[in-house]
């Protein structure tokens, strides 16, 4: 199989921009704290970042990849402590990876994500407890950052996922042309600037996505609907929790603000005694 139909079939596109390359160096945070690449391709941005003269463990999963990535940070030496990890990110311990260049958390994640492993890639780094980054660089489908970055009104599933947990930019797009091998979409780079707290109270971070998960398996049917499907009520009860949270039933999910699911999910959690009851 060629070089360039197995990345394909692994979902990379090695990015061969220079300009674009440059444009997401210069938007790493200036804070000196370690980098966690995920993805070194063979080293272009791995190279860059390296420059930056902060520790970098750049995860690759391909041993050919990685091999490349070695063979041109040998070549242009900076005074960075760099290491390439092969390694399937989402096997990953965060600081582990650091150690093998002499850091530790706090630290920056910079990477241009497989397309097929985007949302396990966010859920893995931003639901971590003791070593979540304090901030992710990477670059993802252009259709995903739209859908992370969405205010109320267009939100989905991934959007109140990330946003629960980072304040979410989305900083330039990247057209196909700029990969080898070209995909089929266009990509963005986004900006995860992940947050010390939650941006609203709830009952538990488990109880809260129990709630919007179940309204967004139904993202088209108004919300009465919605949750009647994914969250196990009795008849007519969707209609009274909306009702008691002050919000119109026959809203889509994707209307709804973070501070309006908490609600939802606060009031369900003062009711589930009585829910249990009324179940067969």
């Amino acid at each position: 199989m060629s070089g360039r139909r197995r990345r394909a079939r692994l979902g990379q596109h090695l990015l061969r921009d220079d300009q674009v390359l440059d444009r997401i160096v210069e938007a790493v945070p200036e804070h000196p704290q370690p980098i966690l690449e995920i993805g070194a391709g063979d080293g272009a941005l791995t190279e860059r970042l390296a420059h930056l003269g902060r520790p970098l463990a750049s995860v690759e999963l391909d041993e050919g990849m990685a091999f490349r990535a070695r063979r041109r940070l040998a070549n242009n030496a900076s005074d960075a402590r760099t290491v390439v990890i092969e390694q399937d990110v989402l096997e990953v311990e965060p600081a582990e990876a650091l150690a093998t260049v002499a850091a530790s958390p706090p630290y920056g994640v910079v990477g241009n994500l497989p397309y097929a492993i985007t949302a396990p890639i966010f859920r893995k780094f931003l639901e971590l407890e003791a070593q979540q980054p304090e901030w992710m660089l990477v670059m993802i489908q252009h259709e995903v950052a739209q859908r992370v970055t969405a205010r109320p009104g267009r939100l989905s599933l991934i959007g109140v996922s990330v946003q629960f947990y980072a304040d979410a930019a989305l900083l330039f797009p990247v057209e196909p042309g700029s990969f080898d091998p070209a995909p089929q979409v266009r990509s963005a780079v986004v900006m995860l600037r992940l947050r010390n707290e939650p941006p609203v109270h709830v009952p538990s971070v488990e109880k809260f996505f129990e709630v919007v998960r179940g309204g967004f398996r139904s993202p088209r049917k108004q919300l009465h609907n919605a949750l009647s499907q994914g969250v196990w009520l009795p008849p007519g009860g969707a209609n009274e929790w909306l009702t008691a949270c002050d919000i119109d039933p026959t809203r889509r999910p994707g209307t709804l603000t973070l501070d309006e699911w908490a609600t939802l999910a606060w009031w369900r959690e003062e009711h589930i005694a009585e829910y249990a009851e009324q179940q067969p």
